[in-house]
Parts: structure tokens; C-alpha cells; sequence
């Protein structure tokens, strides 16, 4: 499996669900900035019962009974539980949807804003006030994770030999999932608020898209976001 091939499917991805690959469909519109918008209502994340959650994007029977659930759109939920310091957080497809790279932006009042990234690797970066951001550090997940979007690359090198297109090779190889499962440990950011915004490519009813939460923020600042309460 070569290295091309494996960022050949990624850019693919991406540009199949969020309309961001190279001359497939439209960039997603920058949030604009929501002033003197007030945020959602802050978000109680209960105590779980001790049921584990497996992070490999399955919502399985048992895993998320305990959690908060938050509808998004008629597509998307939001999970949230928390269980023994590590807190839980799920982006989970509704009906026929497809979820696929998504990052989730964290911070404390005052602090940095950390930018978790789910695609077919993981990675972190911290978003500046200003200037363009650092790149990624993929592979650098401390105190989280998070599912991967898995393929099986042996069967898609296969598959482009053939001259199958990216969409069909995607559609054929990728491994089932029905969203992003985060495992963040409260050490990440110690106090007991953190603030959040999620960005996630969505998939639905044909029509990709990519959806923000709380709609119309920013990563530079983190007014308007949702903020969890953990005590």
C-alpha cells in the first residue's frame, strides 16, 4: 500500500462528503462571525454508568445509553457522557447519513484554542489569535482519541489498478461507521466548563455539506460556543 495512494483516498474523502477536494463541488462558506449572538445553553455532561466506549466509530448497544443525546439537524446527533475522568464525546449519523473528517475545537476562558482532527488520521493543532495556522502534528493525540476513517488499502490499491474512480474505491473499502466517538480525558482541560465547536462533514440525502456547531462561530474566538459543564 503506497503513501500516495493512502493521501489520494483521504483528499478523495474529504472532497466526497465536505465538498473540499480538489475541483469536487464548492468550499464550505466561513462562518460568519456571530456578534452579540448569545451562545446556546450550557450543556450538563452526566456521570456514565461504567458502559465503555469502544472508539471505532460503532454506537453500539449499551455504549451510549447513558449519554446526553443533542439533536444537530434531522442528521446529526450529539453524545456526551463523562466516566471516570474521561470524557465522551459522539458525532453520530442519523438514518442514512454519512459522517466523515471532522475536528472539535477546544477551551477554557482565557486559554488556547486545541483543534482535535478526525480524517483518515488524527491529529492537533493549536489555532493562533492570528496568521495562518500550524499545520497538523497527525499522529500526536495526548490525553485523546478518536476513530480513524478506516479503508482497506490492500483491496483499494487493487481496486485503482483497475481504474475504478475514488468514489467507488471509497464506497467499496471504507469499514462501517456511524460517526466520530472521542475519548478526551478531563486532564486535557482541567477546569470544569470547556468550551466547544464542532465541525463535522456531513453526507445526506446525497447532498454533502459541512456543519458547524454552534452555527455561525469562529476557531479564532470562542464566542457563541457551547459550552459543557463537567462537575
Amino acid at each position: 500500500m503506497s503513501i500516495r495512494l493512502w493521501g489520494w483516498l483521504a483528499a478523495a474523502g474529504a472532497g466526497l462528503v465536505a465538498g473540499t477536494g480538489s475541483g469536487r463541488g464548492a468550499q464550505p462558506a466561513p462562518a460568519a462571525p456571530r456578534e452579540g449572538v448569545p451562545a446556546p445553553a450550557e450543556i450538563a455532561v452526566p456521570e456514565g454508568d461504567g458502559a465503555p466506549v469502544v472508539t471505532d466509530g460503532i454506537f453500539s448497544p449499551g455504549e451510549w445509553d447513558d449519554a446526553r443525546r443533542v439533536p444537530l439537524t434531522g442528521a446529526v446527533e450529539l453524545c456526551l457522557k463523562q466516566y471516570r475522568g474521561v470524557v465522551f464525546v459522539g458525532v453520530h449519523r442519523l438514518g442514512s447519513a454519512k459522517i466523515g473528517p471532522s475536528e472539535l475545537c477546544l477551551a477554557e476562558p482565557g486559554g488556547p484554542v486545541l483543534k482535535l482532527h478526525v480524517s483518515a488520521q488524527l491529529g492537533e493543532v493549536v489555532v493562533p489569535a492570528e496568521g495562518d495556522p500550524p499545520p497538523f502534528r497527525f499522529g500526536f493525540t495526548p490525553d485523546w482519541y478518536a476513530n480513524e476513517l478506516r479503508r482497506d488499502m490492500d483491496e483499494a490499491e487493487r481496486l485503482q489498478k483497475q481504474g475504478k474512480s475514488p468514489m467507488e474505491i471509497i464506497a467499496a473499502t471504507s469499514y462501517p461507521s456511524e460517526g466520530i466517538e472521542f475519548a478526551i480525558r478531563r486532564s486535557k482541560l482541567p477546569g470544569p466548563r470547556w468550551r466547544t465547536r464542532l465541525g463535522t462533514s456531513v453526507l445526506a440525502d446525497g447532498k454533502p455539506g459541512w456543519l458547524v456547531h454552534p452555527a455561525g462561530t469562529t476557531e479564532r474566538t470562542t464566542e457563541g460556543w457551547q459550552v459543557l459543564r463537567l462537575e
